[in-house]
C-alpha cells in the first residue's frame, strides 16, 4: 500500500488472525491481535506479561557480583573512600546519582566523578586514575562505562587500586584484569538481566548490598534514577529492564528526590501520571543536555542535593543550558542538512558531515535527526578541546555502525558503542579516508535491502473503539520502548472535521471516521490538507495532557489521501481492491479477472487450488480495507 508521504513510502499491513487464536480473556479484542502478531502466546505468556514473575537470584546470573557486593559492603563498614566514575549521559548521571546516594547513607565517603565531554572524552582515563589516586581512594566503581578503558585499568592495577566495572557496552576481545566485573554479556543466554541498560546494572549492584544488609532501597531514589537512566538510554524493555520499569514509573511523582520534583514541576508533569515517553521526550534531553555542552557536574549537585535554594537555582540553570542546547541544535541542523542532500543526491549511502565549529556535544543529536531525514547512517564529526575531531553515528537500523567502526579502526584513535549508535575520536588528516570506507561498506551492506522507509502498523481500529477503557488496557502491555514499542493503528476514511495550523508547521485536527470523532495531531507536515479531505490514517494512541486536563487523542505517523480502490502486493503480484456497496469485497488482478467476497456462491468454475489462494487474498484485502482488525 503505498502513500504520498516522501518519508514513509509504504505501510507493510499485519498477517489475519484466525478466530482460534484469539482467547477468552479479558484483554480488549483488538489488542489481543496485537500481542500474538508480535509472537505471544496468550495462553501461556499474558499473565506474566501483564505482572512480571519475581527475578532469579543475580548472584547466580552474575558470576562477579558476590565479590563486588562484599567489597562494597566491607568499605561502607570501614568508612572507606569510593571513588564513582561515570559517564555525561544521562544513564551514566543516573547510574552515578544511584550509587553516591546508597553508599553514602550507608557509610562510605563517596566522590563522584564524571568527565568532560569537550575536555575528556568518553569514559575512565588515566587522568581520572591518578586524581583519584592522589586522594588515597583504594576502590573505584565505574557506571556506565570502563569497559573499553584498557590503559586506566592498566594504571588503576599498577597503583593498587581495587577497580569494580559496571559497564553494557561490547567487551572488547583483549581479556581485562580488574577486581570485578558486572556486565550482562557474561549471564546465560536467557537472563532476564540480559538487556540492563547502565542505571540498570548499578541498580541491581545497589539492591543486591541491600538485600545482604537488609536494607530496604526503596527508602532511596533508586526506583526513579533506574526509570530515568533506562529510558534515556533506549535500553531495551524486557525482562528485567521491562517488570522494574512496570513497577517504578507510577511511582515517580512520589519520589523522595526533591530535585527530580523540582524538574518534574518545572515541567508541568507533576500532576499526571509520567509515563516512558514523558522520561524520553522531558525529562531525559533536560539532564542529557548538560553533560552536552556544559559542565556535568551541575546535574550530579542538583539530583544529590537536599537544599531548597539550590534545587531551585541549580533546576533553573539546567533549563537555561537545555534551552542553549535547542538553539544550537537548530543551527547545527539547518547546516547539517545542507551538506547531507547534497552527499544524498550524490549517491553516498553513509553521510559522513564535518563541520569544525559545531558543538561535539550536539552532534548526536543532529545525527539522529539526519537519519530520520534520508534514512541512511550518519556520522556527524566537530572538533574537540585536544585538537581531534569527535564523531557521533546514528544508523538506519539495516548497518550495525559498531561493526563498521570496526572495520575502520586503522583509521580512528579510539571508538566504542552499539550497533544502533556509536562514537569515536579521529584526526583531522582520516575524515576523507573514513568517508570513503564507510560509503563502501554501506553499498556493499545495502546491495540488496530496500532503503525506503515503511512502517508495520499493528491492527486496524474504528475511532468509536478508542475509549478511556481500551487506553487503560492498552497501558497493561506497555511501558513502551526498544523491543516493545507502542502499537501502531490504523484508520480509513477519516474526514477532517476541522483543521488547524500550529507554530513550527504541525497540524491540529478533529478526524470522524464514520461511528465517531477524535482529535488529532500531526507533526512537521507539509502536505496541504484541507477541511473534508478524506484521509487515511496511521497513528498512536495517547494521552494529550494539557493544563490539567486529560484527554485521549490520535499521534498521527503517517497520512494519505482516502482512495476507494486500493492496491495489494502478494507474492510480487498487484491487486486492486475495493468495497462494494460498504458490504461485498471485490478484487481485481492486473489481467482483469475478478474475485469477490460472495465467492462461495460463485465457485462452481473454480479449482480447489484458485478458490485456496482466493478466499486467502480476500483475508489480505479485509485488513487493507479495514474490515477487520
Amino acid at each position: 500500500m503505498n502513500t504520498d508521504n516522501n518519508q514513509i513510502k509504504t505501510w507493510i499491513l499485519p498477517k489475519p488472525i484466525k478466530e482460534k487464536e484469539i482467547e477468552n480473556c479479558p484483554l480488549n479484542y483488538t489488542l489481543q491481535k496485537v500481542l500474538i502478531r508480535r509472537g505471544f502466546d496468550l495462553n501461556n505468556e499474558l499473565d506474566n506479561y501483564i505482572t512480571p514473575i519475581e527475578l532469579p537470584n543475580p548472584e547466580l546470573h552474575f558470576n562477579e557480583l558476590k565479590k563486588a557486593t562484599d567489597r562494597i559492603i566491607d568499605a561502607c563498614s570501614r568508612k572507606e573512600q569510593i571513588a564513582i566514575c561515570g559517564d555525561y549521559d544521562a544513564d551514566g548521571i543516573t547510574s552515578t546519582v544511584l550509587l553516591f546516594e546508597l553508599l553514602t547513607i550507608l557509610g562510605a565517603k563517596v566522590t563522584p566523578y564524571i568527565p568532560s565531554r569537550q575536555d575528556d572524552g568518553y569514559g575512565l582515563n588515566i587522568n581520572m586514575i591518578s586524581e583519584i589516586n592522589s586522594q588515597q581512594i583504594k576502590l573505584i566503581i565505574t557506571v556506565d562505562n570502563g569497559i573499553s578503558a584498557v590503559d586506566a585499568i592498566k594504571k588503576s592495577n599498577e597503583l593498587g587500586i581495587d577497580l569494580i566495572i559496571t559497564d553494557h557496552h561490547k567487551i572488547p576481545d583483549n581479556k581485562i584484569n580488574v577486581y570485578s566485573l558486572i556486565h550482562p554479556e557474561n549471564t546465560p543466554d536467557d537472563s532476564p538481566y540480559k538487556y540492563l541498560a547502565g542505571v540498570g546494572i548499578a541498580y541491581l549492584l545497589g539492591k543486591n548490598i541491600c538485600n545482604k544488609l537488609n536494607y530496604d532501597i526503596n527508602k532511596t531514589t533508586a526506583n526513579a534514577l533506574f526509570s530515568i537512566g533506562t529510558v534515556a538510554d533506549m535500553a531495551p524493555l524486557k525482562g528485567a529492564n521491562r517488570k522494574w520499569l512496570k513497577e517504578f514509573l507510577p511511582e515517580i511523582s512520589n519520589t523522595n528526590n526533591k530535585a527530580i520534583k523540582s524538574i518534574i514541576k518545572k515541567l508541568s508533569i507533576n500532576e499526571i501520571d509520567i509515563t516512558s515517553e514523558d522520561i524520553g521526550y522531558k525529562i531525559a534531553p533536560l539532564i542529557n543536555s548538560v553533560g552536552r555542552i556544559s559542565d556535568p557536574r551541575i546535574i550530579i549537585e542538583l539530583l544529590t542535593n537536599n537544599s531548597k535554594e539550590s534545587i531551585d537555582r541549580l533546576t533553573k540553570t539546567c533549563f537555561q543550558i537545555n534551552k542553549e542546547r535547542k538553539r544550537l541544535t537548530a543551527l547545527i541542523e539547518e547546516e547539517a542538512l545542507e551538506m547531507a542532500r547534497s552527499q544524498y543526491f550524490n549517491g553516498s549511502k553513509f553521510l559522513v558531515l564535518t563541520n569544525k565549529k559545531w558543538h561535539p556535544g550536539i552532534i548526536g543529536i543532529v545525527a539522529a535527526r539526519i537519519v530520520d531525514k534520508f534514512n541512511l547512517p550518519t556520522a556527524i564529526l566537530a572538533l574537540a578541546n585536544d585538537g581531534k575531531y569527535r564523531g557521533s553515528i546514528r544508523s538506519n537500523s539495516r548497518l550495525k555502525v559498531n561493526l563498521a567502526l570496526e572495520e575502520c579502526s586503522d583509521l580512528l584513535i579510539a571508538h566504542g558503542g552499539h550497533s544502533a549508535a556509536a562514537g569515536f575520536s579521529i584526526n583531522e588528516e582520516n575524515i576523507i579516508k573514513l568517508s570513503e570506507r564507510l560509503d563502501t561498506i554501506a553499498k556493499r551492506t545495502f546491495r540488496y535491502i530496500d532503503l525506503n522507509k515503511a512502517i508495520k502498523p499493528d491492527a486496524h481500529i474504528c475511532l468509536s473503539d478508542i475509549n478511556y477503557d481500551f487506553y487503560r488496557q492498552l497501558l497493561l502491555i506497555g511501558p513502551f520502548g526498544i523491543m516493545n514499542p507502542a502499537p501502531i493503528f490504523w484508520t480509513r476514511k477519516c474526514k477532517v472535521s476541522q483543521i488547524f495550523k500550529l507554530n513550527g508547521a504541525h497540524l491540529k485536527m478533529t478526524l470522524d471516521d464514520g461511528t465517531s470523532s477524535m482529535n488529532a495531531i500531526k507533526w512537521n507536515e507539509t502536505n496541504n490538507i484541507k477541511k473534508n479531505d478524506l484521509i487515511d490514517i496511521a497513528f498512536y494512541i495517547e494521552m494529550n495532557k494539557w493544563k490539567q486536563s486529560n484527554n485521549l487523542q490520535l499521534n498521527i505517523i503517517d497520512m494519505k489521501a482516502h482512495k476507494n480502490i486500493i492496491e495489494l502486493k502478494m507474492h510480487k503480484n498487484i491487486y486492486k481492491c475495493q468495497l462494494i456497496n460498504n458490504r461485498k469485497i471485490l478484487i481485481t488482478n492486473t489481467k482483469g479477472q475478478c474475485v469477490s467476497s460472495d465467492i462461495s456462491k460463485n465457485s462452481k468454475n473454480i479449482n480447489k487450488n484458485q478458490l485456496a489462494f482466493a478466499k486467502k487474498i480476500l483475508v489480505f484485502a479485509e485488513i487493507a480495507l479495514g474490515q477487520a482488525s
